[in-house]
């Protein structure tokens, strides 16, 4: 059997759950219920929390037929595990249900409210939000005082980011890249501080906001290893985003575990260089014939 032809990694299952049941009957000839579909990925859903240094944080809207209201899938990853989980909200009740109060090391995420409750030297904001942000600043159509500020805003940013990928193409050494990033980290606070007084109030008050959460704009200064932006996150839901787009929402509570579970299982065998099929493959087999649970992912 061609990997490529049938692993869900490659696409051909952003699908319903009937898509799937018809996809492992073809490729298993195996007679599975919905239900039982359902329950393959439970073990996933279930791992053991990250133990990882640093994880990313995200989350996106998840529609289900029967209610007019959003929910929202809640994605953390980390070096080698993805977990994701569909939530009610995007409150900051629903973030602590996905990333351990107790968790101690750095979180990566956007500027949602939802994150604010963690600590803010163990809070990396992601700099390309706030670049896209300030963007918006900068082209303000009104120009003038505030489309000047915002300029410089922008500038600074732009060469934050040419200063991390000097460092890490080796063409600066570290010494260097830290003198010259405190020295940006000055200017751009200079300049962030000039934003809280601007004319226009959408404006203003993202320089307030940035200016509150400042903390969490540098944490990267203190280990290398911190990256600027949530890139990672935003890859591994990706694939949710897709299947959100061109396939029907959900129309019950386990649907909505089945959707996050299987993605969730997906994006860890990315991650560990694994084949998603042949993982759910022995989930199945292990299902068909009444054994326990294989453990996968060794947690």
């Amino acid at each position: 059997m061609d990997q490529k032809q049938c692993d869900p990694c490659d696409g051909c299952c952003h699908d319903s759950l009937r898509g799937y049941r018809i996809f492992l009957i073809n490729f298993f000839i195996v007679r599975l219920f919905l239900c039982a579909i359902r329950s393959l990925t439970f073990p996933v859903a279930t791992v053991t929390w990250f133990r990882s240094p640093l994880i990313h944080a995200d989350e996106t809207s998840h529609h289900r037929n029967d209610e007019q209201s959003l929910r929202w899938c809640w994605l953390v990853a980390s070096d080698d595990l993805v977990y994701e989980q569909i939530l009610y909200s995007r409150s900051t009740s629903s973030a602590k249900k996905v990333i351990d109060e107790d968790y101690a090391g750095i979180v990566v995420s956007d500027q949602c409210p939802s994150y604010n409750w963690i600590a803010a030297d163990r809070h990396q904001l992601c700099w390309a939000h706030v670049k896209r942000n300030l963007q918006q600043m900068a082209d303000y159509s009104g120009g003038g005082h505030t489309a000047y500020i915002g300029r410089h805003l922008c500038l600074l940013t732009n060469a934050i980011f040419h200063t991390r990928h000097r460092y890490e193409q080796d063409e600066l050494n570290y010494a260097l890249y830290l003198r010259r990033m405190r020295r940006l980290q000055k200017s751009f606070d200079h300049w962030l501080s000039k934003g809280t007084d601007v004319m226009v109030k959408r404006y203003r008050g993202r320089c307030k906001l940035l200016l509150k959460h400042r903390e969490s704009l540098w944490v990267f200064l203190k280990k290398v290893s911190i990256p600027l932006t949530n890139n990672e996150a935003e890859r591994c839901i990706r694939g949710f985003v897709i299947q959100r787009k061109i396939s029907f929402g959900t129309t019950s509570d386990a649907g909505d575990k089945f959707r996050s579970r299987i993605h969730t299982l997906i994006e860890t065998c990315k991650k560990r260089g694994l084949s998603a099929m042949s993982v759910l493959s022995e989930i199945i087999t292990a299902v068909v014939a009444k054994r326990p649970y294989p453990n996968i992912f060794d947690l």
